[in-house]
């Protein structure tokens, strides 16, 4: 029954032909089988059916066949985009048994942390673009460039995971520029998502730390304690 729910898929068939051929003939001599043994449900006389074993073994073997070329087929869809390893092989089917993009929403927070879902937008009636990436916090981060979400779902989820570390590594450098012509700490905070801004403070704070010390070694005595006045004032402005 499990590989049957597949394979009827019209998707899956489309890019499994031969296999789904033969798991239809196996499908077909098992139905027979158990249509006869319905009719006639006495075991001994089933049994003592010429062929019957073979017939039931070469169900066996071809279903193990089927069930191996699936496995062959989901792993090389995993090692084109590896993330797919977070999910099971019943929702990566979920996946690409469907023509619409959308199917990869439910499964994006397993996928990756903490990103809830993409922005998809239909441009057209061919055409959809995921055009940002939303955390479980609703906070969104608008793509630097939009992807198309044409071809098979591996290539433009590559493209999306691409353009996701482009846009996070853009914005982060930018915050991490403006950080020091902020005129309020809380108005920076609030210009970029939450992941950025501890990013961007801590490379900052990073950078300052190594900055006092190197006042330190020069002689200034109240380089640390300066510091610490400066962190608590930062402290004070956000609470």
């Amino acid at each position: 029954m499990y590989l049957e729910g597949i394979f009827v898929s019209g998707d899956i068939r489309s890019q499994l032909p031969e296999e789904a051929k033969k798991f239809d003939e196996k499908n077909k001599l098992f139905k027979t089988i158990m249509t006869d043994t319905y009719r006639d449900p006495l075991i001994k006389k089933q049994c003592h059916i010429p062929s019957r074993l073979a017939d039931l073994e070469s169900i066996f073997v071809g279903l193990e066949r089927c069930q191996k070329s699936l496995n062959d087929y989901l792993d090389s869809k995993r090692n084109a985009f590896p993330r797919f390893f977070f999910i099971s092989d019943d929702e990566l089917l979920s996946i690409l048994g469907s023509a619409e993009p959308s199917a990869i929403q439910e499964h994006m927070i397993k996928m990756f942390d903490n990103i809830a879902s993409l922005r998809l937008i239909k441009v057209s009636d061919t055409i959809t673009q995921a055009q940002a990436m939303i955390s479980a916090e609703k906070e969104e981060m608008p793509f630097k460039q939009s992807v198309i979400t044409e071809g098979r779902v591996e290539d433009w989820m590559t493209k999306v995971l691409e353009e996701m570390r482009r846009t996070n590594k853009a914005i982060t450098k930018e915050a991490v520029y403006y950080y020091r012509f902020r005129k309020t700490r809380v108005g920076w905070m609030y210009n970029y998502q939450g992941m950025v801004v501890l990013a961007s403070n801590q490379i900052w704070w990073s950078w300052e730390v190594e900055d006092t010390f190197n006042k330190v070694a020069k002689g200034q005595k109240m380089g640390m304690k300066n510091y610490a006045k400066q962190l608590n004032a930062q402290i004070e402005e956000v609470v």
